[in-house]
């Protein structure tokens, strides 16, 4: 059958619930990779797919092959754990990478899945079938994740399901989050869960509404409930006197703050606090960090009996726990360097897209910009070479180098909004924007 023909993925239990830091499009890639060998899983250890299909399916033209290329490196060098629910009680935890090996040759793609991952996924005893075409929609890939878990507790006799209590922990592993990545949860819920339940809901004839477990009025495990709908019914909040509240409001009030001194608090401010006590402009990147922070700092405050005022008078008088922030300030260097990574090698892969497109164009720009080389060693790599372009074809330093004199000198103007969209992200990830 060919690629196209396809338009569903049976997909194991253990596959969905692993635990992993890839893109929405690396996984919409796994997804369509397993969807084209799961009719050969038995008997073959290869498997290959024209990369003009497997790019159709993904929703982007074939010549961008570069983009496709990093797709499948990231694929071969993520480590994952699966079956993090433990679904089928007699499934054992494991650990592999999503895809043994992978090249691409001739306009076909070749590719292998690990000893221990193939085992899982054919004719696993508990699956989910999800559709190919629903996954290209999703924008996100927390979305994407969400979406897959709640349709792999999906009955199709009820037109229902749900998801068992996650503790928070295993919910962040679950959608490739560090542990210290969102500390606060009012964040966690307003820049995670609700952004992927919405687009479910949008994008999708199914609505997912969430279930929170408390202990202490503080969010510990979240249920997901997913139903087939014809028209979306109106979701009752469990807690709408808290739920409903200023993000700032509704972390206090988890910490066990009054919600009138919690509000009082949210609609102050920075004025809420001893005019001399104010920290330096730029300490916090905002308010809700500066809170976070002393209702983190109550944890491991010693011989303390009220809690809830502890916490007011912390952030009335700025108390500090330099060990305390010192370790904060370390989650937020790691996050903006993880951040940053991921934006250098998005803008890198948009760059050299152009960059081909622009050489496809006019091939002569290789030639032009080949000249303008003074290196000794790639001259004479150059000069192993038939044209320019040959050499350019094979990648490496004289690709890189070409690559950059065309950056610099000759296609400013084509890459100039890239490099703009970068710039102003990279700002604003360094806090040098506000």
């Amino acid at each position: 059958m060919k690629l196209a023909e396809i338009n569903e993925v049976i997909k194991a239990s253990p596959a969905i619930q692993i635990q992993s830091r890839i893109s929405l499009l690396q996984r919409r890639a796994w997804n369509v990779l397993l969807a084209n060998a799961y009719n050969e899983l038995p008997y073959k250890d290869i498997h290959q797919v024209s990369v003009a299909e497997l790019a159709k399916k993904l929703g982007f033209k074939s010549n961008n092959q570069d983009y496709l290329k990093e797709t499948l490196k990231a694929l071969v060098d993520c480590t994952v754990k699966w079956n993090l629910l433990n679904k089928d009680n007699k499934e054992v935890w494991g650990v592999a990478s999503l895809l043994g090996s992978a090249e691409i040759e001739n306009g076909v793609c070749t590719y292998s899945f690990t000893a221990h991952l193939r085992l899982k996924l054919h004719n696993p005893r508990i699956y989910a079938k999800l559709n190919l075409r629903l996954q290209n929609r999703f924008k996100s890939q927390y979305a994407l994740i969400l979406w897959e878990l709640c349709f792999d507790y999906f009955d199709t006799d009820r037109n229902q399901g749900e998801t068992p209590f996650i503790p928070i922990e295993t919910f962040k592993e679950l959608v490739g989050l560090a542990p210290d990545e969102y500390p606060v949860f009012g964040v966690l819920n307003r820049d995670v869960i609700k952004l992927a339940v919405k687009e479910i809901n949008d994008l999708t004839d199914y609505f997912v509404e969430v279930e929170q477990k408390r202990v202490s009025r503080r969010v510990t495990e979240l249920k997901f409930r997913i139903t087939r709908v014809k028209q979306l019914p109106v979701q009752e909040s469990l807690f709408p006197d808290v739920e409903n509240l200023p993000a700032v409001a509704f972390e206090l009030v988890q910490a066990e703050i009054n919600q009138k001194v919690a509000l009082q608090i949210s609609d102050a401010e920075w004025d809420f606090i001893t005019p001399e006590k104010l920290p330096k402009p730029g300490t916090y990147p905002d308010f809700l960090s500066y809170i976070s922070e002393k209702i983190e700092m109550s944890v491991d405050a010693v011989s303390v009996k009220n809690r809830a005022g502890y916490i007011v008078e912390a952030i009335r008088e700025n108390y500090e726990d330099p060990e305390l922030q010192k370790q904060r300030q370390i989650r937020v260097e790691k996050a903006k360097e993880k951040a940053l990574e991921d934006l250098t090698m998005e803008f890198n892969a948009k760059q050299k897209t152009l960059l081909r497109q622009a050489i496809h164009a006019d091939p002569a720009l290789v030639e032009r910009a080949a000249e303008r080389i003074h290196s000794h060693i790639i001259c004479q790599r150059l000069e192993a070479h038939d044209t320019a372009l040959i050499a350019y074809q094979k990648g490496g330093m004289v690709a890189a180098e070409i690559n950059a004199i065309l950056a610099a000198e000759f296609c400013q103007d084509l890459l100039a909004p890239v490099v703009a969209a970068y710039e102003d992200e990279r700002d604003r990830i360094l806090g040098e924007k506000q």
